[in-house]
């Protein structure tokens, strides 16, 4: 945490790197669309929620958010001062423990994993609605111009879009309205990193 509160000019982002980080994001980006759309087509003979093969979706979709939140980092997205370097280590925060949650429940289980285990159930969600304070770091930096600068904020409206989905038309509506809102939106997060200027070049 210490390197990536120093200046920018002693980091400048490394276009390899973001690329890097911006296809792991792709690739991650559709995970939760993959998931529900097993469970559509493939009904009761698809992998159950805690399965070994449901776990490796989320930890992949979960492993996209945090590249798309380092190359955020990288290209100096929400800014370069010190309140930058906060908002994207609370978020680290939150994504680490949001990652432990498929482990936990391919070994402990939800029943025997105590407030620990509650605490990495909280994050995953939590994670995604701290989107929308990301976006606005975003928004507010001014350094992404154009569609580029509205993908954080988008991402973060994914799950009150599923929260609302589920109380306007029940629980069945989560996965149809968040698999496709996060692979829109994350998958349109990770084009922007690929396709975005490295900072400084007036692009």
């Amino acid at each position: 945490m210490t390197a990536a509160a120093l200046p920018a000019a002693a980091h400048p982002a490394r276009p390899s790197a973001v690329r890097l980080l911006g296809v792991v994001a792709l690739v991650g980006s559709p995970m939760m669309l993959v998931q529900w759309l097993s469970w559509v087509v493939l009904g009761g003979r698809a992998p159950g929620p805690e399965s070994g093969i449901a776990q490796a979706e989320f930890l992949l979709y979960i492993w996209g958010v945090a590249a798309s939140a380092a190359g955020l980092r990288l290209l100096r997205a929400t800014g370069r001062g010190r309140g930058a370097a906060v908002v994207t280590a609370i978020q680290a925060v939150g994504l680490f423990l949001a990652s432990l949650q498929p482990w936990l429940d391919l070994t402990v289980g939800r029943a025997r994993g105590g407030a620990f285990y509650a605490a990495t159930d909280v994050a995953w969600p939590a994670s995604h609605v701290y989107m929308l304070v990301v976006g606005v770091a975003v928004l507010r930096a001014g350094v992404w111009r154009g569609w580029r600068r509205w993908t954080p904020l988008a991402c973060g409206l994914c799950f009150p879009l599923m929260a609302a989905g589920a109380g306007l038309f029940g629980r069945a509506a989560m996965g149809a309205v968040f698999g496709p809102a996060t692979a829109l939106a994350f998958g349109a997060l990770a084009v922007a990193l690929l396709t975005a200027p490295a900072p400084g070049d007036g692009r």
